[in-house]
């Protein structure tokens, strides 16, 4: 994963860096607000990926129920109880397939149109097969396949097309965003935004308190939707009242911090304070929540410890029969509230990979046996670790755990580092779908803006898709 300035994201290229000078292009409102559009572009800029799932699961249903009304094939109620069952079942297996498939990426409305096209294509197809799996084999009722072929001809038009519609209005006018002062945080935002691929935000300029400029009349001239406060500086003070000024012409005011974490999805520790790492709450100890989370991960790790035994069995033959060592490698990591675990996994290196000494994994390290080519590549090195679920070392999702040897030297480096220690470690987590590897300090700074990001935002639903992100990429075979 490319670091901050590499990032290829959904934002634009800077317009007019200077305070006070006049924007790339000038800002034209009655062109803009022509027959209404206008509007319509703002209210678009504010619906993200996720916001569709709803109605994409909504147009999904519809869909099954229109192919069996139009089936000539189906003598049944097109309303009656087969049907709405079908319906159901395929609202749920669309949104789980969509998930999968990446068609609610948060950065998904700044790739191609072909790229929309045929996930949403992928999500109409594979969401039917699945409805299909499931009525067979929990109601012994199959669907035909008049049924099958008109909801993918019906779903497929009806998700996709919403979707590029927004994608439209989106590029053909990003959100334009004003930032106020200069510091390193915003050098590192204005960095990523000239590299760009898709304008779906636009900075406009930067403001300055004592320029002469005033705030509220810039905002007017550039159409600007959103102003971008400093971190905690001697400018935010002075910047704060004018900017609250520009609230009733529709601005939207928010710090760098907050822009940076909606935008990048990862929290910037380098350059927050401890207020605002607070400012949304720092709750670990819900026990409600952190009950049900431990009782789904003991009931799913033992479920998926029985059905995954063959695999197991198969791997660890593989790994005895070419004699690479124990089957099983066992490693000290620290888990929660910084207590150290034993870690299982099956081998995947040579027994002398390290010859003593912590060494940092890479993507093709070349330590790895030929087993353990094929075990990781499909993750299958990491299923003895479901018993550390099951037992409460781990949880499903999580921060990764992490080596002694490295923790104590990353808490002296690192920021914030500790408390990515206040959940259990995880499987997988938020870090590992969106950075992955991590061989370097750096790497794993830029690991816990992800980490610290997902205990800042968790939910079930976020579990969900994180589980769901990494079976699809251990079905690519992606690390």
């Amino acid at each position: 994963m490319p670091t901050l300035g590499e990032n290829r994201l959904p934002i634009a290229p800077e317009g007019h860096a200077a305070s006070g000078g006049p924007p790339a292009v000038m800002w034209d409102p009655s062109q803009a607000d022509r027959v209404g559009w206008g509007a319509l572009r703002r209210a678009s800029s504010r619906i993200g990926p996720n916001g569709w799932a709803p109605a994409d699961a909504l147009a999904a249903a519809v869909s099954m129920l229109l192919a069996h009304s139009l089936s000539p094939m189906f003598s049944g109620d097109p309303l009656g109880a087969e049907a709405l069952r079908a319906a159901l079942i395929h609202a749920c297996s669309f949104f789980l397939v969509a998930y999968t498939v990446g068609l609610y990426d948060w950065d998904v409305l700044a790739r191609s149109r072909t790229t929309l096209v045929l996930r949403g294509l992928l999500s109409a197809t594979l969401s039917v097969v699945l409805t299909l799996t499931v009525s067979y084999l929990a109601f012994y009722r199959p669907i035909g396949r008049w049924v099958m072929a008109g909801t993918i001809a019906l779903s497929a038009p009806l998700v996709v097309l919403p979707h590029l519609v927004i994608r439209n209005l989106r590029l053909r006018r990003p959100r334009r965003v004003l930032f106020v002062g200069s510091g390193l945080l915003t050098d590192r935002l204005t960095s990523a935004v000239e590299q760009a691929p898709q304008p779906l935000y636009e900075v406009v300029g930067r403001w300055s308190p004592g320029s002469g400029t005033d705030l509220a009349a810039l905002c007017r001239e550039r159409g600007v939707d959103e102003i971008v406060l400093p971190s905690p500086s001697p400018d935010l003070e002075a910047a704060l009242l004018p900017a609250l000024r520009c609230l009733p012409l529709g601005c939207r005011v928010r710090s760098e911090a907050d822009f940076h974490e909606d935008v990048f999805r990862a929290v910037p520790v380098a350059a927050v304070s401890p207020e605002w790492m607070l400012s949304r709450g720092w709750d670990a100890s819900d026990h409600v929540a952190e009950a049900l989370k431990r009782l789904s991960d003991a009931v799913m790790a033992l479920t998926l410890l029985v059905l995954s035994s063959p695999l197991m069995l198969l791997a660890a033959l593989a790994i005895r029969l070419r004699g690479d060592g124990p089957v099983l490698y066992v490693q000290t990591r620290v888990g929660r509230y910084g207590r150290a675990f034993r870690m299982l996994k099956f081998r995947t290196m040579r027994v002398d990979a390290e010859d003593g000494a912590a060494l940092w994994a890479q993507p093709d390290d070349p330590r790895r046996t030929t087993v353990g080519r094929v075990l990781r590549r499909t993750r299958l090195d990491e299923l003895p670790q479901l018993w550390n679920v099951l037992v409460g070392d781990m949880s499903f999702v999580g921060p990764r755990p992490e080596r002694p040897e490295f923790v104590s030297e990353l808490e002296r480096a690192i920021p914030y580092y500790a408390w990515r220690h206040a959940v259990r470690p995880g499987l997988t987590g938020w870090a590992q779908i969106t950075y992955g590897y991590g061989a370097s300090i750096e790497d794993a700074r830029r690991k816990l803006e992800y980490d610290l990001y997902y205990i800042r935002h968790y939910s079930v639903g976020t579990d969900l898709f994180i589980v769901l992100r990494t079976l699809a990429a251990a079905l690519r075979g992606a690390r």
